[in-house]
């Protein structure tokens, strides 16, 4: 009996160890999350397909290509419309999309992705679960 209850506790920590882990490592194709960050623009959107980013940065669509090793990802290629605007919106969109070329780290927490950049500062997004493909 004792043996029995040691290979489930041990089969329960494994299992739970794993849901962890799929948690950090959340696939990110078919989701689109939204810039909740302070002093940000309204409406920011970032959207993953299998290899490739998309999202609405203020003024202007931006696009580009991901590589994700973990809780590694690299944003690049990044490409955007070139629509104009009042100066401030302008200037902080040029910012945003600054900081994407400069993220280094992706972990995924529930429902909110946080990108790490290279000077150790965050973005954080909630997912739009209305726009969540299958």
């Amino acid at each position: 009996m004792k043996k029995l209850l040691g290979i489930l506790l041990m089969i329960s920590v494994l299992f739970g160890g794993c849901s962890s882990l799929t948690t950090k490592h959340k696939r990110l194709a078919g989701r689109e999350y939204i810039l909740v960050q302070e002093n940000s623009i309204p409406n920011v959107l970032i959207g993953f397909d299998e290899h490739n980013f998309y999202g609405f940065s203020g003024l202007n669509n931006y696009f580009g290509r991901y590589e994700r090793k973990g809780n590694k990802i690299k944003l690049e290629k990044l490409g955007s419309t070139l629509m104009a605007g009042p100066d401030k919106v302008m200037k902080m969109e040029s910012e945003y999309l600054e900081k994407l070329d400069n993220v280094q780290s992706v972990r995924v927490e529930d429902d909110i992705l946080i990108f790490t950049l290279k000077d150790g500062s965050t973005l954080s997004y909630k997912e739009n679960k209305k726009s969540q493909k299958h």
